[in-house]
C-alpha cells in the first residue's frame, strides 16, 4: 500500500499530542502528525507560542520523525481555531517558518468552542461565507498547505457542498469526522462513514480532488477506527485519500503498525513512548505522561 505523508494521520487532540506521543506515533507507522488545537487567543500568550515553536523545532529535527519506510520526515501540521480570518493569516504567518502545513479547526464540539464562536460551531449555512474568508486568508498568508477537519453539518447532506465550497477556497486537505457535534455523548454512535465517501464524490465532481485533472485537494476520513482492518476497511469503503485517528490511537498506539510490518506489546508501546520522553523531557510534563500511561494499558487488542 502506498504511504503518501497523508495516509496516516495522528489526529490533534487537546492535552494529548505531545512532542513525545506525535514521535512515537511515526515510529509506530503514522505518516503526519497533528500537533493539538490552538486559538490565536493561545498563542498570543508568549510562553504557549514559545512551547509550541520549541516543540516543532525540536520534531522537524528528531529523526524519530521520519517515516520509517520511507525515510521522509512526516510534517507536523498545526491545527489553528477561531472565527477572525486577519488574526488567524497572521498566526499562520508567524508559525510558517516551523510547521509544514496549517490545519482550520472546524470540528470542536466543547461548550468553549460554542462560547467562543470557533470549531464545530462554524458549520452552518449562514457561516460559510466566513468560512471562505478564513480559507482563503490562510492559503494567502503562508506557502503552506492548508487543511481543515469538519463534521457533519446539522443537516448531514449539507456536508459533500461545504467541502467542495472550503476547496474552491483553498484547503488542499479536508478531514472529515462524520459525526455531528454535540457536547456531550460526542461518541455515542457510530461515525456516518458514508458521508465521506460523499465528500470523495463531490469534490471529483467538481474537479477539484487532486486526482482530477487540475484538482488539488485530498479526503481524510475520521471515525470508526479500532484496529488496522478499520483501517484498511474506511480506506475502501470511502474512497478517502488517508485515514485520521484520534483517541483510538491514546488506547493502541500501534494501530498503523501493521503498515510497516511492526509488532508491539502494551509494554513495548510504553517503552518507546516513555524513551521519548526521556529524550525530550521540557516537552513531557509528568501529568502527560501519566495520561497516555493510563490509556495504553487499556487496549486488548494488542498482539
Amino acid at each position: 500500500m502506498e504511504r503518501p505523508w497523508y495516509r496516516y494521520a495522528a489526529a490533534p487532540m487537546v492535552n494529548q499530542s505531545d512532542l513525545a506521543f506525535r514521535l512515537a506515533a511515526v515510529q509506530m507507522g503514522a505518516t503526519a502528525t497533528w500537533t493539538q488545537m490552538y486559538t490565536t487567543h493561545d498563542l498570543e500568550s508568549a510562553p504557549v507560542y514559545e512551547a509550541l515553536v520549541r516543540a516543532l523545532e525540536l520534531g522537524r529535527a528528531a529523526p524519530e520523525h521520519c517515516d520509517v519506510v520511507t525515510g521522509t520526515r512526516a510534517p507536523q501540521i498545526v491545527q489553528l481555531a477561531g472565527d477572525d480570518a486577519e488574526a488567524l493569516a497572521r498566526t499562520a504567518k508567524r508559525l510558517a517558518p516551523y510547521a509544514d502545513g496549517i490545519d482550520l479547526n472546524l470540528g470542536c464540539p466543547q461548550r468553549r468552542a460554542r462560547d467562543g464562536h470557533y470549531g464545530g460551531y462554524l458549520l452552518g449555512r449562514r457561516e460559510w461565507p466566513l468560512l471562505d474568508t478564513i480559507v482563503a486568508a490562510l492559503a494567502q498568508a503562508t506557502p503552506l498547505p492548508v487543511s481543515v477537519k469538519i463534521r457533519l453539518c446539522d443537516y448531514a447532506p449539507d456536508t459533500p457542498a461545504l467541502a467542495v465550497r472550503l476547496a474552491r477556497a483553498g484547503a488542499s486537505v479536508v478531514t472529515l469526522h462524520a459525526r455531528h457535534v454535540a457536547i456531550s455523548r460526542r461518541r455515542a454512535n457510530a461515525a456516518k462513514l458514508e458521508y465521506v465517501a460523499e465528500v470523495r464524490d463531490a469534490l471529483d465532481a467538481a474537479g477539484l480532488h487532486a486526482a482530477q485533472p487540475g484538482g488539488h485537494c485530498r479526503v481524510l476520513s475520521n471515525g470508526n477506527v479500532r484496529g488496522w482492518d478499520d483501517v484498511v476497511h474506511n480506506l475502501a469503503s470511502t474512497r478517502a485519500d488517508g485515514v485520521m485517528v484520534g483517541e483510538p490511537l491514546l488506547e493502541q498506539p500501534h494501530v498503523f503498525a501493521p503498515s510497516v510490518g511492526a509488532k508491539l506489546t502494551p509494554l513495548g508501546a510504553m517503552q518507546r513512548y516513555l524513551a521519548l520522553c526521556e529524550a525530550y523531557p521540557l516537552e513531557s510534563p509528568l501529568p502527560r505522561i501519566q495520561q497516555h500511561l493510563q490509556y495504553m494499558p487499556r487496549d486488548a487488542s494488542f498482539p
